[in-house]
């Protein structure tokens, strides 16, 4: 197959990516020092942008992405096969270390990153402009499959593999309007049908993404102010509806997350008006009836930065603009506690939800995860992450919301918790200086005592003289080594590649 063209620019609604070399956020000085910039407006048909590392600013995705161990549980009916837990029965491969650079062409060029997963013995990633599978052995290309014939880019895809197949949604620059399923084994696209997901304000631009989950016989898609069910034999619409709040009738609302966990699809949804915030409902997929549904007041402005961290327990990340919360939910989507995530821009708060350096849109309709690994009592997760600081890898109570522990590593920002194995939190850890190495650090659970693990040092393409954008990497840990994926094309540095001893 050719190469993706470069796309030339953003995609019509998006902010700019920060364009600093270490991929941390845009700052701007304001009384008091250099902060971050604002969080964006209210989302709604008004547009959302993104800021990597704002943690009380997001979306979700995608996309994305996902790291595994947060996904837990999951959906009988149609077994996701997102990437394993290091515990997992994976099969194991006889590996070497690699690297798979944008500078030497070792991948083709793309704009967005929409998600990554490992699946068995590959990583799969989905490109704006295709989506490929790499050995996890040594980095080969297995497959790569572009975007249909006649259309632009993907604009929506699952938010976890399901029996070893993903849907996805594509269009136009501006648009989301077809959805396919693609298979993981050979890359091959099945059935490409219209997705005509109703929605209820008229006169405004159509939707310009969509997320996509397979539960059961069902593609359930997400799409601004509404939600179908595909059929996932032929692609035929089963039903469509426009999103209402039941608490008070409120319409029009929007899709922000949604998740498979146990056959049914666990969806987030915000109302542009009413006293309520954030919304949970559980959606049986075969039919679109909500069977659950809990609506939680306003605490302040109307909710952003939605994502859902984890299916057992249920975590869902969300902010009211200035202050970010984690919530625990029980399987009646009830509450159960609540966890206190800090205020935006404050070095001593908590990541919350974000795309970590994959695309987002305006609509919030993409899964993201976040900066989180959640065990059956514990959060982890990082305080916010900032160019040149030594910030912590946070320890926090699911039940008390109470924080256990912090570990600063030395010379390091801590970008993110990946897994937690053997009573050991595995943290990727960026350096404060942009030329010194990556490194990979255990820490204990239960005080958060660091044993350093691997460490290497990452040169770009002579044109850039530092190493990887941290930020713009989501990581992964199986069989005792780190997988790092950028999401979004760097043109003078490291696609995917690899940590370990």
């Amino acid at each position: 197959m050719s190469t993706p063209n470069h796309p030339g620019g953003q995609w019509p609604g998006r902010q700019p990516w920060p364009q600093q070399g270490y991929g941390y956020p845009q700052q701007q000085q304001f009384p008091g020092g250099w902060q971050q910039e604002p969080p964006p407006p209210p989302p709604g048909k008004s547009k959302k942008f993104l800021y990597w590392l704002i943690p009380l600013v997001v979306v979700v995705v995608a996309a994305g992405v996902t790291v595994p161990i947060l996904l837990s549980g999951g959906d009988d009916g149609g077994k996701p096969t997102a990437a394993p837990p290091a515990s997992s029965t994976a099969p194991a491969v006889k590996t070497e270390k690699w690297q798979l650079s944008a500078y030497r062409e070792d991948v083709p060029e793309y704009h967005d990153g929409l998600a990554s997963w490992l699946v068995d013995d590959a990583i799969v990633v989905v490109r704006d402009k295709y989506v490929a599978s790499f050995a996890r052995a040594n980095g080969k290309r297995n497959w790569l499959t572009e975007v249909p014939e006649g259309q632009k880019r993907f604009c929506g895809t699952s938010a976890v593999p399901t029996d070893g197949k993903i849907a996805l949604g594509f269009g136009d620059d501006k648009t989301c309007e077809n959805a396919t399923v693609l298979d993981l084994k050979d890359g091959k696209l099945g059935w490409q049908q219209p997705l005509k997901v109703p929605q209820k304000l008229e006169g405004t631009s159509p939707p310009e993404v969509a997320v996509l989950q397979i539960v059961g016989d069902v593609v359930f898609v997400g799409q601004e102010e509404g939600i179908a069910g595909l059929d996932l034999a032929t692609g035929a619409q089963k039903w469509a509806k426009t999103l209402i709040r039941k608490a008070d009738n409120e319409d029009p609302c929007s899709a922000a997350d949604l998740m498979p966990k146990d056959g049914k699809v666990v969806l987030v949804m915000t109302c542009l008006l009413g006293d309520y915030g954030l919304s949970l409902l559980s959606v049986d997929p075969a039919t679109g009836n909500i069977e659950l549904e809990e609506s939680l007041p306003k605490t302040g402005q109307m909710l952003v930065g939605i994502g859902i961290l984890s299916l057992k327990p249920l975590v869902v990340f969300s902010s009211d603009g200035t202050k970010g919360m984690y919530q625990v939910f029980d399987d009646q989507l009830k509450v159960t506690s609540t966890i206190d995530g800090g205020t935006s821009h404050e070095p001593d708060g908590l990541s919350g939800a974000d795309g970590m350096g994959f695309g987002l849109d305006a609509s919030g309709t993409e899964h993201n995860g976040g900066r989180a690994v959640v065990t059956d009592d514990t959060l982890y997760t990082v305080t916010t992450p900032q160019a040149g600081t030594v910030n912590a890898l946070v320890a926090v109570d699911l039940k008390s919301g109470q924080r256990k522990w912090e570990a600063k590593i030395p010379e390091g920002t801590v970008m993110t918790p990946i897994a937690v194995e053997d009573g050991q939190v595995i943290t990727a850890v960026a350096p404060v200086d942009k030329k010194g190495p990556q490194r990979v650090v255990k820490a204990a659970v239960g005080d958060g005592a660091v044993t350093p693990y691997a460490e290497v040092k990452i040169k770009n393409d002579e044109k850039d003289e530092f190493g990887p954008t941290s930020g713009h990497y989501r990581f992964y840990w199986a069989e005792e080594r780190v997988y790092a994926v950028s999401g979004r094309f760097p043109k003078y540095s490291l696609d995917l590649f690899t940590l370990d001893k």
